[in-house]
Protein backbone atom coordinates (compact mmCIF):
# COMPACT_ATOMS: atom_id res chain seq x y z
CA UNK A 1 0.00 0.00 0.00
CA UNK A 2 2.86 2.37 0.87
CA UNK A 3 4.62 1.62 -2.44
CA UNK A 4 1.38 2.20 -4.28
CA UNK A 5 0.91 5.55 -2.51
CA UNK A 6 4.44 6.62 -3.43
CA UNK A 7 3.78 5.74 -7.03
CA UNK A 8 0.56 7.77 -6.93
CA UNK A 9 2.38 10.78 -5.48
CA UNK A 10 5.06 10.52 -8.15
CA UNK A 11 2.41 10.37 -10.85
CA UNK A 12 0.55 13.39 -9.42
CA UNK A 13 3.78 15.34 -9.25
CA UNK A 14 4.45 14.68 -12.92
CA UNK A 15 0.90 15.76 -13.74
CA UNK A 16 1.49 18.98 -11.78
CA UNK A 17 4.41 19.78 -14.11
CA UNK A 18 2.53 18.73 -17.30
CA UNK A 19 2.39 21.26 -20.12
CA UNK A 20 -1.34 20.73 -20.51
CA UNK A 21 -3.73 22.62 -18.24
CA UNK A 22 -5.99 19.61 -17.67
CA UNK A 23 -3.47 17.35 -15.90
CA UNK A 24 -2.15 20.31 -13.89
CA UNK A 25 -5.66 21.21 -12.73
CA UNK A 26 -6.50 17.60 -11.82
CA UNK A 27 -3.26 17.25 -9.85
CA UNK A 28 -4.02 20.45 -7.90
CA UNK A 29 -7.48 19.15 -7.02
CA UNK A 30 -6.08 15.79 -5.86
CA UNK A 31 -3.46 17.46 -3.68
CA UNK A 32 -6.06 19.81 -2.13
CA UNK A 33 -8.22 16.81 -1.18
CA UNK A 34 -5.19 15.06 0.29
CA UNK A 35 -4.15 18.09 2.36
CA UNK A 36 -7.59 18.44 3.95
CA UNK A 37 -7.25 15.20 5.94
CA UNK A 38 -4.78 14.86 8.77
CA UNK A 39 -3.27 11.63 7.49
CA UNK A 40 -3.13 12.87 3.91
CA UNK A 41 -1.59 16.15 5.04
CA UNK A 42 1.19 14.27 6.85
CA UNK A 43 1.84 12.05 3.83
CA UNK A 44 1.95 15.02 1.47
CA UNK A 45 4.53 16.90 3.52
CA UNK A 46 6.50 13.73 4.19
CA UNK A 47 6.78 12.74 0.55
CA UNK A 48 10.17 12.97 -1.14
CA UNK A 49 8.66 15.20 -3.83
CA UNK A 50 7.02 17.66 -1.38
CA UNK A 51 9.43 20.50 -2.16
CA UNK A 52 8.83 20.10 -5.90
CA UNK A 53 5.07 20.05 -5.29
CA UNK A 54 5.14 23.29 -3.22
CA UNK A 55 7.41 25.02 -5.76
CA UNK A 56 5.03 24.24 -8.59
CA UNK A 57 1.87 25.12 -6.64
CA UNK A 58 3.07 28.67 -5.97
CA UNK A 59 3.99 29.07 -9.66
CA UNK A 60 0.60 27.81 -10.81
CA UNK A 61 -1.20 30.64 -8.96
CA UNK A 62 -0.29 32.76 -11.98
CA UNK A 63 -1.23 30.02 -14.50
CA UNK A 64 -3.09 31.33 -17.54
CA UNK A 65 -5.81 28.78 -16.88
CA UNK A 66 -8.07 30.35 -14.21
CA UNK A 67 -9.25 27.03 -12.75
CA UNK A 68 -5.68 25.74 -12.44
CA UNK A 69 -4.62 28.96 -10.66
CA UNK A 70 -7.66 28.72 -8.35
CA UNK A 71 -7.01 25.07 -7.41
CA UNK A 72 -3.30 25.84 -6.81
CA UNK A 73 -4.24 28.65 -4.41
CA UNK A 74 -6.84 26.45 -2.64
CA UNK A 75 -4.28 23.65 -2.28
CA UNK A 76 -1.75 25.99 -0.63
CA UNK A 77 -4.43 27.17 1.81
CA UNK A 78 -5.28 23.53 2.54
CA UNK A 79 -1.62 22.90 3.36
CA UNK A 80 -1.99 25.71 5.94
CA UNK A 81 -4.86 23.86 7.65
CA UNK A 82 -2.34 22.11 9.94
CA UNK A 83 0.40 23.73 12.00
CA UNK A 84 3.06 21.59 10.36
CA UNK A 85 2.01 22.98 6.96
CA UNK A 86 2.20 26.57 8.20
CA UNK A 87 5.72 26.07 9.52
CA UNK A 88 6.73 24.33 6.30
CA UNK A 89 5.44 27.12 4.04
CA UNK A 90 7.02 29.79 6.24
CA UNK A 91 10.38 28.10 5.91
CA UNK A 92 10.03 27.45 2.17
CA UNK A 93 12.52 29.34 0.06
CA UNK A 94 9.96 30.95 -2.24
CA UNK A 95 6.31 30.40 -1.21
CA UNK A 96 5.93 33.20 1.34
CA UNK A 97 7.87 35.73 -0.75
CA UNK A 98 5.90 35.02 -3.94
CA UNK A 99 2.53 35.23 -2.14
CA UNK A 100 3.51 38.48 -0.48
CA UNK A 101 4.50 39.96 -3.84
CA UNK A 102 1.23 38.90 -5.42
CA UNK A 103 -0.84 40.43 -2.61
CA UNK A 104 0.98 43.76 -3.09
CA UNK A 105 0.19 43.69 -6.81
CA UNK A 106 3.68 43.06 -8.04
CA UNK A 107 4.09 41.11 -11.27
CA UNK A 108 0.72 39.67 -12.28
CA UNK A 109 -2.64 41.18 -11.36
CA UNK A 110 -4.87 38.49 -9.88
CA UNK A 111 -8.61 38.30 -10.26
CA UNK A 112 -10.56 39.33 -7.12
CA UNK A 113 -11.62 35.83 -6.03
CA UNK A 114 -8.12 34.46 -6.54
CA UNK A 115 -6.58 37.45 -4.74
CA UNK A 116 -8.94 36.85 -1.78
CA UNK A 117 -7.80 33.23 -1.59
CA UNK A 118 -4.14 34.24 -1.65
CA UNK A 119 -4.74 36.88 1.06
CA UNK A 120 -6.40 34.27 3.27
CA UNK A 121 -3.35 32.05 2.92
CA UNK A 122 -1.07 34.99 3.73
CA UNK A 123 -3.10 35.83 6.84
CA UNK A 124 -2.67 32.26 8.04
CA UNK A 125 1.05 32.29 7.29
CA UNK A 126 1.48 35.58 9.11
CA UNK A 127 2.85 34.91 12.57
CA UNK A 128 0.63 35.55 15.56
CA UNK A 129 1.84 38.60 17.51
CA UNK A 130 3.51 38.52 20.88
CA UNK A 131 0.95 39.69 23.41
CA UNK A 132 1.77 42.10 26.24
CA UNK A 133 2.09 40.54 29.68
CA UNK A 134 -1.30 39.79 31.27
CA UNK A 135 -2.75 42.22 33.79
CA UNK A 136 -3.18 40.49 37.15
CA UNK A 137 -5.35 41.29 40.16
CA UNK A 138 -5.28 39.41 43.45
CA UNK A 139 -8.85 38.52 44.41
CA UNK A 140 -8.14 36.86 47.75
CA UNK A 141 -5.66 34.51 49.38
CA UNK A 142 -6.40 31.70 46.94
CA UNK A 143 -7.25 33.24 43.55
CA UNK A 144 -6.02 35.71 40.94
CA UNK A 145 -7.86 37.41 38.06
CA UNK A 146 -5.98 37.72 34.75
CA UNK A 147 -6.88 39.62 31.57
CA UNK A 148 -4.99 40.29 28.35
CA UNK A 149 -5.18 41.94 24.93
CA UNK A 150 -7.03 40.31 22.06
CA UNK A 151 -5.76 39.37 18.60
CA UNK A 152 -7.76 40.04 15.43
CA UNK A 153 -8.63 36.64 14.02
CA UNK A 154 -8.56 35.92 10.31
CA UNK A 155 -11.80 34.60 8.75
CA UNK A 156 -12.26 30.93 9.56
CA UNK A 157 -9.21 30.82 11.82
CA UNK A 158 -10.33 31.30 15.42
CA UNK A 159 -7.78 32.55 17.94
CA UNK A 160 -7.44 30.57 21.15
CA UNK A 161 -5.57 32.03 24.14
CA UNK A 162 -3.44 30.07 26.57
CA UNK A 163 -2.64 31.37 30.06
CA UNK A 164 0.34 29.81 31.78
CA UNK A 165 1.13 29.74 35.50
CA UNK A 166 4.81 28.96 35.42
CA UNK A 167 5.01 26.08 32.94
CA UNK A 168 1.43 24.90 33.47
CA UNK A 169 -1.41 25.97 31.19
CA UNK A 170 -4.25 27.01 33.53
CA UNK A 171 -6.62 28.39 30.89
CA UNK A 172 -7.26 27.74 27.19
CA UNK A 173 -10.14 29.37 25.37
CA UNK A 174 -11.39 32.28 23.30
CA UNK A 175 -11.99 34.67 26.20
CA UNK A 176 -9.45 37.33 27.11
CA UNK A 177 -9.77 36.88 30.87
CA UNK A 178 -9.70 34.10 33.42
CA UNK A 179 -9.73 33.51 37.17
CA UNK A 180 -7.04 31.19 38.49
CA UNK A 181 -8.07 29.42 41.70
CA UNK A 182 -6.62 27.01 44.26
CA UNK A 183 -3.47 29.07 44.80
CA UNK A 184 -1.54 29.34 48.05
CA UNK A 185 -1.86 32.41 50.29
CA UNK A 186 0.91 35.02 50.30
CA UNK A 187 2.75 33.25 47.47
CA UNK A 188 4.31 34.79 44.35
CA UNK A 189 3.29 33.46 40.94
CA UNK A 190 4.47 34.19 37.38
CA UNK A 191 1.95 34.24 34.52
CA UNK A 192 2.37 34.44 30.73
CA UNK A 193 -0.12 34.39 27.88
CA UNK A 194 0.04 33.56 24.19
CA UNK A 195 -2.31 33.41 21.22
CA UNK A 196 -2.77 30.26 19.14
CA UNK A 197 -4.88 29.12 16.23
CA UNK A 198 -5.26 25.98 14.24
CA UNK A 199 -2.16 26.85 12.23
CA UNK A 200 0.17 28.58 14.66
CA UNK A 201 1.32 29.14 18.22
CA UNK A 202 2.28 32.69 19.01
CA UNK A 203 5.25 33.59 21.19
CA UNK A 204 4.84 33.82 24.94
CA UNK A 205 4.23 37.24 26.43
CA UNK A 206 6.57 38.72 28.94
CA UNK A 207 6.13 37.56 32.55
CA UNK A 208 3.65 39.11 34.96
CA UNK A 209 4.34 38.63 38.69
CA UNK A 210 1.78 38.74 41.49
CA UNK A 211 1.61 37.75 45.14
CA UNK A 212 -1.66 36.43 46.53
CA UNK A 213 -3.21 38.10 49.57
CA UNK A 214 -2.26 37.07 53.07
CA UNK A 215 -4.31 34.32 54.64
CA UNK A 216 -4.78 33.07 58.17
CA UNK A 217 -1.80 30.95 59.23
CA UNK A 218 -1.60 27.27 59.90
CA UNK A 219 -0.99 25.98 63.43
CA UNK A 220 2.39 26.51 65.11
CA UNK A 221 4.83 23.64 65.39
CA UNK A 222 6.28 21.86 68.39
CA UNK A 223 4.12 23.29 71.18
CA UNK A 224 5.36 21.85 74.45
CA UNK A 225 5.52 22.37 78.22
CA UNK A 226 8.77 24.00 79.25
CA UNK A 227 10.59 23.97 82.58
CA UNK A 228 9.74 22.42 85.93
CA UNK A 229 6.11 22.24 87.10
CA UNK A 230 4.94 25.19 89.20
CA UNK A 231 2.07 25.21 91.65
CA UNK A 232 -0.03 27.84 89.83
CA UNK A 233 1.57 28.46 86.44
CA UNK A 234 2.64 26.66 83.29
CA UNK A 235 5.28 27.81 80.81
CA UNK A 236 4.84 26.74 77.20
CA UNK A 237 6.94 27.33 74.08
CA UNK A 238 6.44 26.73 70.37
CA UNK A 239 7.96 27.14 66.92
CA UNK A 240 6.54 29.33 64.13
CA UNK A 241 3.95 27.69 61.85
CA UNK A 242 5.36 25.87 58.79
CA UNK A 243 2.64 27.62 56.72
CA UNK A 244 2.44 31.22 57.96
CA UNK A 245 0.46 32.31 54.87
CA UNK A 246 1.55 35.87 55.51
CA UNK A 247 3.58 38.00 57.90
CA UNK A 248 3.00 36.80 61.45
CA UNK A 249 1.68 39.47 63.82
CA UNK A 250 1.48 37.46 67.03
CA UNK A 251 0.14 34.44 68.89
CA UNK A 252 -3.00 33.86 70.96
CA UNK A 253 -2.80 31.43 73.89
CA UNK A 254 -5.80 29.35 74.95
CA UNK A 255 -6.19 27.50 78.22
CA UNK A 256 -9.03 24.99 78.43
CA UNK A 257 -10.59 26.66 75.38
CA UNK A 258 -10.49 30.15 76.87
CA UNK A 259 -8.30 32.96 75.56
CA UNK A 260 -5.80 33.81 78.28
CA UNK A 261 -3.02 35.77 76.56
CA UNK A 262 -1.59 37.40 73.44
CA UNK A 263 2.09 37.91 72.53
CA UNK A 264 3.90 39.46 69.60
CA UNK A 265 5.35 37.58 66.67
CA UNK A 266 8.84 37.82 68.18
CA UNK A 267 7.79 35.76 71.21
CA UNK A 268 7.72 31.98 71.18
CA UNK A 269 6.88 31.28 74.83
CA UNK A 270 4.29 32.26 77.40
CA UNK A 271 3.57 31.70 81.10
CA UNK A 272 -0.05 30.86 81.89
CA UNK A 273 -0.66 32.10 85.45
CA UNK A 274 -3.28 31.89 88.21
CA UNK A 275 -3.96 28.21 87.69
CA UNK A 276 -5.10 25.84 90.42
CA UNK A 277 -2.48 23.51 91.80
CA UNK A 278 -2.57 19.76 91.29
CA UNK A 279 -4.45 19.96 88.00
CA UNK A 280 -4.02 19.09 84.33
CA UNK A 281 -5.35 21.46 81.70
CA UNK A 282 -5.28 21.62 77.85
CA UNK A 283 -3.34 24.50 76.28
CA UNK A 284 -3.34 25.64 72.62
CA UNK A 285 -1.61 28.35 70.58
CA UNK A 286 -3.02 30.10 67.50
CA UNK A 287 -0.81 32.34 65.31
CA UNK A 288 -2.18 35.50 63.66
CA UNK A 289 -1.55 37.54 60.50
CA UNK A 290 -3.21 40.64 59.09
CA UNK A 291 -5.88 38.29 57.72
CA UNK A 292 -6.86 37.15 61.20
CA UNK A 293 -6.35 34.37 63.70
CA UNK A 294 -5.23 31.04 62.30
CA UNK A 295 -5.69 27.45 63.23
CA UNK A 296 -5.05 26.42 66.83
CA UNK A 297 -2.40 23.89 67.67
CA UNK A 298 -3.35 20.42 68.82
CA UNK A 299 -4.13 20.65 72.57
CA UNK A 300 -1.34 19.58 74.90
CA UNK A 301 -2.10 18.56 78.46
CA UNK A 302 -0.02 20.50 81.00
CA UNK A 303 0.02 19.95 84.76
CA UNK A 304 0.63 22.26 87.67
CA UNK A 305 2.52 21.05 90.69
CA UNK A 306 0.72 18.30 92.59
CA UNK A 307 0.84 19.33 96.25
CA UNK A 308 -0.25 15.87 97.32
CA UNK A 309 3.29 14.79 96.57
CA UNK A 310 4.58 16.89 99.51
CA UNK A 311 2.42 16.06 102.57
CA UNK A 312 3.84 16.41 106.10
CA UNK A 313 3.63 13.43 108.44
CA UNK A 314 0.62 13.29 110.75
CA UNK A 315 1.38 14.80 114.21
CA UNK A 316 2.61 12.61 117.09
CA UNK A 317 0.23 12.70 120.10
CA UNK A 318 0.84 11.66 123.68
CA UNK A 319 -0.69 12.23 127.13
CA UNK A 320 2.52 11.76 129.11
CA UNK A 321 2.44 15.36 130.29
CA UNK A 322 -0.43 14.80 132.71
CA UNK A 323 -4.18 14.39 132.89
CA UNK A 324 -6.29 16.36 130.47
CA UNK A 325 -3.19 17.32 128.49
CA UNK A 326 -2.06 16.22 125.05
CA UNK A 327 1.46 16.77 123.77
CA UNK A 328 1.63 17.35 120.01
CA UNK A 329 4.87 17.17 118.01
CA UNK A 330 5.77 16.82 114.35
CA UNK A 331 8.72 16.48 112.01
CA UNK A 332 9.65 18.13 108.71
CA UNK A 333 8.01 16.64 105.60
CA UNK A 334 10.20 13.95 104.02
CA UNK A 335 9.81 15.72 100.67
CA UNK A 336 9.72 19.49 100.82
CA UNK A 337 8.12 21.78 98.26
CA UNK A 338 10.36 24.66 99.24
CA UNK A 339 11.78 26.53 102.26
CA UNK A 340 9.45 26.28 105.26
CA UNK A 341 8.34 29.61 106.74
CA UNK A 342 6.36 28.29 109.75
CA UNK A 343 3.97 25.62 111.01
CA UNK A 344 0.37 25.72 112.08
CA UNK A 345 -1.34 23.31 114.46
CA UNK A 346 -5.05 22.77 113.90
CA UNK A 347 -7.28 21.25 116.57
CA UNK A 348 -10.83 20.30 115.61
CA UNK A 349 -10.60 22.67 112.59
CA UNK A 350 -9.22 25.70 114.48
CA UNK A 351 -5.64 26.99 114.38
CA UNK A 352 -4.31 26.94 117.96
CA UNK A 353 -0.63 27.47 117.17
CA UNK A 354 1.45 29.24 114.51
CA UNK A 355 5.22 29.36 114.70
CA UNK A 356 8.53 27.78 113.86
CA UNK A 357 8.60 25.28 116.76
CA UNK A 358 7.78 21.65 116.05
CA UNK A 359 5.90 20.91 119.24
CA UNK A 360 3.02 22.23 121.38
CA UNK A 361 1.21 21.16 124.57
CA UNK A 362 -2.55 21.52 124.86
CA UNK A 363 -3.87 21.39 128.44
CA UNK A 364 -7.16 21.49 130.39
CA UNK A 365 -8.99 19.60 127.72
CA UNK A 366 -12.57 18.43 127.97
CA UNK A 367 -12.59 15.16 129.90
CA UNK A 368 -12.94 11.93 127.98
CA UNK A 369 -13.32 13.78 124.69
CA UNK A 370 -11.74 12.87 121.36
CA UNK A 371 -9.64 15.58 119.69
CA UNK A 372 -8.40 15.71 116.11
CA UNK A 373 -5.09 17.39 115.22
CA UNK A 374 -3.51 18.34 111.90
CA UNK A 375 -0.22 20.04 111.14
CA UNK A 376 0.06 22.58 108.35
CA UNK A 377 3.33 23.38 106.65
CA UNK A 378 3.46 26.94 105.27
CA UNK A 379 6.28 27.50 102.72
CA UNK A 380 8.08 30.72 101.90
CA UNK A 381 5.99 30.85 98.70
CA UNK A 382 2.87 30.68 100.86
CA UNK A 383 1.95 27.13 99.93
CA UNK A 384 -0.17 25.59 102.71
CA UNK A 385 -0.03 21.80 102.92
CA UNK A 386 -1.88 19.94 105.66
CA UNK A 387 -1.12 16.55 107.12
CA UNK A 388 -3.46 13.66 107.67
CA UNK A 389 -5.38 13.91 110.97
CA UNK A 390 -4.26 12.32 114.23
CA UNK A 391 -6.82 11.62 117.01
CA UNK A 392 -6.49 11.35 120.80
CA UNK A 393 -8.87 11.18 123.79
CA UNK A 394 -8.28 13.57 126.69
CA UNK A 395 -8.15 12.52 130.38
CA UNK A 396 -10.89 12.85 133.04
CA UNK A 397 -10.26 16.24 134.73
CA UNK A 398 -10.51 19.89 133.76
CA UNK A 399 -11.71 21.91 130.81
CA UNK A 400 -10.13 22.61 127.49
CA UNK A 401 -7.48 25.29 127.52
CA UNK A 402 -4.60 25.91 125.21
CA UNK A 403 -1.10 26.27 126.55
CA UNK A 404 0.14 29.58 127.85
CA UNK A 405 0.44 32.59 125.64
CA UNK A 406 4.20 32.44 125.94
CA UNK A 407 4.07 29.14 124.10
CA UNK A 408 1.70 30.45 121.42
CA UNK A 409 3.25 32.10 118.39
CA UNK A 410 1.95 33.75 115.27
CA UNK A 411 3.40 34.62 111.85
CA UNK A 412 5.88 37.53 112.04
CA UNK A 413 4.18 40.90 112.20
CA UNK A 414 0.75 39.48 113.01
CA UNK A 415 -1.36 40.23 116.05
CA UNK A 416 -4.69 39.16 117.47
CA UNK A 417 -6.26 35.72 117.19
CA UNK A 418 -4.72 33.15 114.87
CA UNK A 419 -6.95 32.85 111.80
CA UNK A 420 -7.29 29.75 109.66
CA UNK A 421 -5.59 29.62 106.20
CA UNK A 422 -6.81 28.09 102.98
CA UNK A 423 -5.46 24.57 103.00
CA UNK A 424 -4.92 21.35 101.13
CA UNK A 425 -5.92 18.32 103.17
CA UNK A 426 -4.61 14.83 102.56
CA UNK A 427 -6.60 11.84 103.75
Amino acid sequence: AMKSFKNTMTALTKMLYNKEAGPRKNACFAFSCLANSKEGHARLLGNVNSELILDQLVRLITDPDDETAWFAAVTLRSVCSQKEGVFRLRDHKSVFGVLKKLVRGGGVKLKPDLLTEVKMTMDILGKLPKLPAPILTSIDSFSVAARWDSVIATPGNRVVYQLFQGCTCVYEGVKTSSTVKNLRPFTSYVFRVRATNSADEGPYSGPALITTNEGVPGPPAEVHNEGKPQHNSIKISWSPPPNPNGTLTGYVIYCDGKRVGVVGADKENYVVKDLPHSTSIPIQVAPTTAAGEGEKSVPIMCSTLNLSDYPPKKPILSTSGGANKINVSWIDPPKQLGPIDHYELVMNGEVIYSGKEQGFRVSNLEPLTNYTFNVRVVTADDYVIESEPAKKKAGSKGKVRSSTTSKMSRPPGSSGPVTPRPLTTFF
